[in-house]
């Protein structure tokens, strides 16, 4: 009778080949756009943050002069449209609304947070 010893591989070893496989597998993922981080844009707090940083920056001149980047502030479901014209209709925060000024400061804080100018420029922002 004759013994074949060490034919059989260690449980340990099988337990790496599958994590190096999990792993492997992953990376393909990640690279191939299965998986995409980051595509929807940022939060409400890191846009009002970046804006408001900017708008004190530029001594708190106007609201709807600062573009906010990567986040809806007028509610309208686009990213990144601006337009330089101000209007103050009630609807403007309404989905699908044709009278929103873009994606401005001043929409972030007339949607999202219900305040006007001033106080989108001293509560919100903190401007003296």
């Amino acid at each position: 009778m004759m013994y074949m010893k060490g034919v059989e591989l260690p449980i340990n070893v099988i337990v790496i080949v599958v994590l190096a496989l999990v792993v492997l597998l992953g990376i393909l993922a990640l690279f191939s756009g299965v998986w995409t981080p980051g595509v929807a844009g940022i939060s409400l707090e890191a846009a009002k943050n970046n804006a408001c940083q900017m708008l004190v920056s530029t001594g708190c001149d106007s609201p709807a002069s600062i573009i906010v980047k990567d986040f809806d502030a007028d509610k309208d479901g686009t990213l990144n449209e601006a337009r330089s014209d101000v209007n103050n209709n009630a609807d403007a925060c309404t989905p699908g609304a044709a009278t929103n000024s873009g994606d401005n400061l001043y929409m972030l804080c007339k949607c999202w947070y219900g305040a006007d100018e001033t106080d989108c420029e001293t509560r919100i922002c903190g401007c003296p």
